[in-house]
Formats: C-alpha cells, sequence, structure tokens
C-alpha cells in the first residue's frame, strides 16, 4: 500500500458509536474511505450505504472480510472477539471497540495471535489520543511521586448528546438472534468470574464498558497495578476499589453507571507532595472539545491554580490518525490489544477481591 493509497475501511456493526463517531472521521479523513458497511438491520445498511455512498452492505461479517476492497476494519458489534479471530485470520489491520473480550481467558488467545500474525491491531482506547491526556502525561515529573491518585467516573446523561446527532435505528432485527448472543456472554462471563462471585455480573459488565476507559488511562500513566487492597460494591453498577501500585502508591478508583448528571463528571487526579494535577475529562459524544488539565501548586508563599489549554480535537479522530500512521509509516501502536487483556485481568481481580455473591443472592 502506498502513501497516496486510500485505506478501504469495513464498518462492522453500524450501531451508536459507529454512526457518531467513526463514520463521519472515515469519512472525512482524505486517507481513508468507507468500503464496506455490516449489520443485522438492512434497514441501517440501505440508509447508512446511501448516506455514505456504499455499495458493499453485507449481513455477515464473514463476507465483509472476504471483499478484497476493504483493507481494515473497524470492529462494533456487542461481541467483540469472534469478529477479531475472523480480522486476524482474513489478514486485516482493525480497531476494536472496548473490551476486547467479556474475559481475560477469551481474549489471551487473541493478543497472542494478532502479535504473530503482524498486523496493526488497536483497541479503541480513544481517551489515551486525547490531547488533554497526552498534556496531563507531560505533567505527572512535575509531581514526581503520587501520595495519592484518584479515578471517578459517575458519567452522565447520554440522551442529551445523542440528540446533536442523526442515527438511524433499525427495528428488523431478530431479537431471538440477540437474546440468545448476550446469553452466551453472560454464560462465559459467570463461568470466567466462578460461582462465588458470578452474582457481580452487572458490576463486572460496568467495569468493562464505562469503567474500560478509566482502568486504561489510570495504566496508561502508572501502569498497571500490582495489587487489589480494597473493593466494595456500593451499588449494582457502582464500584470503589483501592488498588496498590509501586512504591506503595495507593490509587483509588470509583466508577458508577446511570448518574443522570447534567454535566459529565470522569477525571483522574494526581496529588504530589507539593502539587497536584487533575484531567477533566469532556463528554465523548462532543467533538472537538478535549480533556481540560489542572494544576494546582504554589506561587511563592501563596496558591496558584493553572489551567493548560489542550488542541481542541476529537480524540476519536486522533485515534484514526495514529492507525493510519501505524499502516503506512510504522508507528509504534499507542493501544495495543495486551493492554485490554491488562485490563481485563484487573477487572476481574478488582470483582474477586469482593464478598462472595452468588448468582441470585
Amino acid at each position: 500500500m502506498t502513501e497516496t493509497t486510500q485505506i478501504g475501511i469495513g464498518v462492522i456493526g453500524c450501531g451508536e458509536i459507529a454512526q457518531l463517531m467513526h463514520l463521519p472521521i472515515i469519512h472525512e479523513l482524505p486517507e481513508l474511505k468507507v468500503a464496506a458497511l455490516c449489520d443485522l438491520s438492512r434497514t441501517v445498511l440501505k440508509n447508512l450505504g446511501a448516506q455514505y455512498g456504499v455499495d458493499a452492505l453485507y449481513d455477515d461479517y464473514h463476507a465483509l472480510l472476504a471483499d478484497p476492497a476493504v483493507h481494515a476494519v473497524i470492529i462494533c458489534t456487542f461481541d467483540h472477539a469472534p469478529v477479531v479471530e475472523a480480522a486476524i485470520a482474513a489478514r486485516k489491520h482493525f480497531i476494536v471497540e472496548k473490551p476486547l473480550a467479556f474475559t481475560a481467558g477469551v481474549a489471551r488467545p487473541l493478543v497472542e495471535a494478532a502479535k504473530e500474525s503482524g498486523l496493526i491491531a488497536l483497541i479503541g482506547y480513544m481517551k489515551l489520543y486525547d490531547p488533554g491526556y497526552r498534556l496531563g502525561l507531560q505533567q505527572l515529573e512535575r509531581i514526581g511521586r503520587p501520595k495519592m491518585i484518584q479515578v471517578h467516573d459517575f458519567a452522565g446523561r447520554f440522551d442529551r448528546y445523542q440528540q446533536l446527532y442523526t442515527q438511524v435505528r433499525g427495528q428488523d432485527v431478530d431479537r431471538r438472534l440477540i437474546d440468545a448472543t448476550q446469553a452466551e456472554v453472560a454464560a462465559c462471563v459467570a463461568a470466567s468470574l466462578g460461582p462465588d462471585h458470578a452474582g457481580y455480573h452487572d458490576l463486572y459488565m460496568t467495569l468493562l464498558m464505562l469503567g474500560s476507559h478509566d482502568l486504561a488511562v489510570l495504566r496508561g500513566a502508572f501502569g498497571v497495578p500490582e495489587r487489589v487492597d480494597y473493593a466494595q460494591a456500593a451499588g449494582p453498577t457502582h464500584i470503589i476499589a483501592v488498588l496498590g501500585f509501586a512504591d506503595r502508591v495507593p490509587a483509588l478508583l470509583e466508577i458508577a453507571f446511570g448518574a443522570q448528571y447534567e454535566w459529565w463528571d470522569e477525571w483522574m487526579t494526581v496529588h504530589g507532595e507539593d502539587s497536584e494535577m487533575r484531567i477533566d475529562f469532556q463528554n465523548p459524544y462532543v467533538r472537538n472539545a478535549a480533556a481540560i488539565v489542572r494544576i494546582k501548586e504554589a506561587f511563592g508563599p501563596m496558591p496558584s491554580e493553572r489551567i493548560l489549554p489542550a488542541v481542541p480535537e476529537t480524540a476519536f479522530r486522533r485515534q484514526w490518525q495514529h492507525f493510519i500512521a501505524c499502516i503506512k509509516e510504522g508507528a509504534e501502536p499507542i493501544t495495543p490489544l495486551g493492554g485490554g487483556l491488562e485490563d481485563l485481568e484487573l477487572a476481574e481481580r478488582i470483582i474477586k477481591a469482593l464478598p462472595p455473591k452468588t448468582v441470585g443472592s
């Protein structure tokens, strides 16, 4: 593939995140072309095909992966693991939305297969590409050894921001197929957590869905925690955990889904001996809104606070630009699949640090 050749992208799973972020960005970047679409809904395929001028419409991802016009894919289905496995077998570069899989046991062979394939394989942790987050990482040296790290994510209302976009929803998908897939995933999760913790299914899924970004930004800044010192289920989808890093640096993690805030409530704060840095993430559905970095420190004998501006860019767009650079220029992947595996392993460790809870208890 030459530098001037457009990369043909196949979009597998044309639901909310594909329509709100991935498709518009693929369409606007000159290095990319929407080559094919795949979804279970013919209504969605027909409408999006007309909108983006795409004739290659599939309801089976294997058929899309066999299309020679497709050089790479974005995987936005519910269960990502089978599609990842098929994409590797078909020799297609890919970005897979988080989580990589629903259990570490399923994800582990995918990571190995991707390494052996030599393909560009990224997991869609778009917050790690956020220019505000990248700016915050540059400030960590100023703080030195942290006294405490806090990661907090109560999110907020998603529906307000969904209204900023036009989304096609199909009602022509067989509900039995959806139910069967969800039942398979639930059984896989229950087996992975074991009978003593299978009752935390919803809490575990909160960590994998909303919370996976928070595990990723923590890992991106400080690496993988060595220990889970404490965990509490504050509610069915609200978890509190204390994680331990090297040099006995603690991290307080709090994640809860369902808050109806009219603001976005997600941040990471690093407390040092004489300064503090906070990264406030913006609603992921708002384009061109980077995370905000706040620094508290001394100004002579007085306290001061600075707000560091970041480039007003969309993290999803930065992710796609990095994907292009990996394919065409050999750039080192920022979010390889191995990070997704480490986050799955940590999520399971957090759940298993909770008191036993069987299904139905």
